[in-house]
């Protein structure tokens, strides 16, 4: 899939520092590249067909979709799965569960817009605040990504004169905000003076995209399932795969209700499971609900942690309501399953595999 004329035209391509494929193309790209090398191997058919053909692709949506569609195969292949073709109109593939059961492998495949950078700038920040004669400790809220180009001085300035105030007594309230065309943060008092070896910044939080997240991953969703509905592949059971190239960062509250809506009774308690959701016979906005996606079993999230080689299971949510309900042994990591039932309700509880 990479031979060593493609690589080296890679290495010498102008630019394109964005492209995955390039980066692949890096020396300390070659594990990756055996990891994807052997997973293409081990599928083999028209599947491996595809995936050396998108994988070999300098279009990063293309390029990535393939990367899910391995990524996805790997992932389920420690609980069993087997991807046997392709199913198409796409982004599906046809796959065996551990049971030897026919389903359908919806990859869905997520790039999220986090650079090494972002963080870079962020800590330059932080060391550039803890710079200020004041000893008040702080909260910094980054309300949107820092320009690579970002100089904190500024901000430094502005915050070294709040500070000055506040510690005159000469400021009303706990919070402040620097904002400008390009930067947007705001910062609160802890109540804290610094001791000897702290800094001023208590902690930075933020950005928080996981509104912004949700939105997408819905509209994708419907979309891709509306699809797969119309398909010649309507009637096969469905699990779905959300694959990213970062940490989701996703609250699990958010995700239950896209899937489920609102429980009617929530209980935690010492013992395991330490948390159960009960979930009403009536119908309510939410995709496992809806009468036209019982073929979805489940729904799972896949990730890639920085620095990792491999992606990682993260966590699987289960229909009970499905045409064909999935086994909770059929998926690593965290598994959102039926824990019993109260009376015709399904109470949720999750299990680690």
């Amino acid at each position: 899939m990479f031979p060593d004329d493609l690589l080296a035209d890679l290495r010498q391509m102008p630019g394109a520092r964005h492209c995955f494929l390039k980066q692949l193309a890096d020396p300390d790209g070659a594990d990756t590249r055996a990891w994807i090398e052997s997973s293409v191997q081990r599928v083999g058919g028209a599947v491996a067909d595809r995936w050396a053909e998108v994988l070999g692709s300098l279009d990063n949506r293309r390029f990535f979709q393939g990367y899910a569609e391995v990524a996805t195969s790997e992932v389920l292949h420690q609980r069993g799965w087997r991807v046997t073709d392709l199913a198409w109109p796409g982004p599906c593939l046809a796959a065996r569960d551990p049971n030897g059961e026919p389903c359908s492998l919806m990859v869905l495949g997520f790039v999220k817009q986090v650079r090494p950078a972002d963080r870079v700038a962020i800590e330059r920040l932080i060391r550039s605040l803890d710079r200020v004669g004041s000893r008040a400790r702080i909260v910094v809220l980054v309300r949107r990504w820092l320009p690579h180009e970002f100089d904190p001085e500024p901000v430094r300035r502005a915050i070294d004169m709040w500070l000055r105030e506040v510690d005159r007594s000469g400021w009303d309230g706990r919070y402040a905000e620097y904002r400008d065309d390009h930067i947007s943060l705001e910062f609160a008092l802890t109540g804290e003076q610094a001791r000897e070896g702290q800094g001023v910044v208590a902690m930075a939080l933020g950005p928080f995209e996981a509104h912004r997240t949700m939105e997408a991953l819905e509209h994708r969703l419907v979309y891709d399932l509306d699809a797969y509905r119309l398909s010649a592949w309507s009637d096969q059971p469905l699990v779905v795969a959300c694959v990213c190239d970062q940490p989701w960062g996703l609250p699990d509250g958010y995700v239950r209700e896209l899937l489920y809506g609102k429980p009617q009774l929530q209980a935690t308690q010492p013992m395991d499971p330490r948390y159960t959701a009960t979930f009403g016979p009536e119908m309510m906005p939410s995709l496992f609900r809806d009468p036209l996606y019982r073929v979805v079993s489940a729904v799972s999230f896949i990730e890639r942690q920085p620095g990792s080689l491999a992606p990682q299971a993260g966590r699987t949510y289960l229909n009970p309501w499905a045409v064909r309900p999935a086994s909770v042994d059929s998926f690593p990591g965290r598994v959102f399953a039926v824990h019993g039932h109260d009376g015709d309700r399904p109470v949720m509880a999750w299990v680690d595999t």
